[in-house]
């Protein structure tokens, strides 16, 4: 299938997943919204499933790739972690599909879908792992550092401001106030040095 026609498809997903959830989104929703016959989407899809991970993956895709963009290792390992954080809550402010799974909400629409989720939210992570090594050598953090256990709980410390930002209504300056507030805290201890 064409690139473009898989482009259309994948648009179409996005677009009608993210507006009516994955339960009242139907394979000939996405086919008429994206101009293909049904049989065309199922060509690149096994299922309904199967399109809405593909959609996920390249919303996934499409952050981490900005993300790693802005990482320039010249600049200090703090400030990249910071600005990549400003930049996930901008990206994710936009795209209820990524938000919903840094949330934890996939896993529990979709209980088979858990490995999936994992591996996707891993690679939503990828750019603070190579911020992490950055700041190792660097010297700004520690080399003992387990490195993807605290890019995950990074992840997980996002996802429970994300929480706590949309219950509460906070708008998208009041989520980026409250994440500097956080990774400042992270970054520089409550501790008096």
């Amino acid at each position: 299938m064409e690139p473009e026609k898989q482009e259309r498809i994948l648009d179409a997903a996005t677009e009608l997943f993210a507006r009516f959830g994955y339960r009242k989104t139907s394979i000939d929703q996405v086919a008429g919204q994206a101009g293909v016959g049904k049989g065309t989407v199922y060509l690149m899809c096994a299922s309904k499933s199967d399109l809405f991970y593909q959609a996920v993956h390249r919303e996934i895709r499409r952050w981490t790739a900005l993300v790693s963009s802005r990482i320039d290792p010249r600049l200090p390992a703090d400030q990249l972690l910071i600005q990549s954080s400003i930049d996930a809550t901008r990206y994710i402010e936009d795209r209820p599909l990524v938000r919903d799974l840094l949330l934890g909400n996939y896993t529990e629409m979709l209980p088979v879908w858990t490995d999936e989720a994992d591996g996707l939210k891993a690679i939503a992570r990828r750019h603070v792992v190579e911020i992490l090594h950055i700041g190792m050598r660097q010297g700004r953090f520690r080399t003992d550092l387990d490195v993807e256990r605290v890019a995950r709980m990074l992840q997980e410390m996002q996802a429970m401001g994300l929480l706590l930002s949309y219950r509460e209504k906070r708008s998208l300056e009041e989520q980026l106030d409250f994440g500097a507030v956080c990774l400042d805290v992270l970054l520089r201890g409550l501790t008096r040095r």
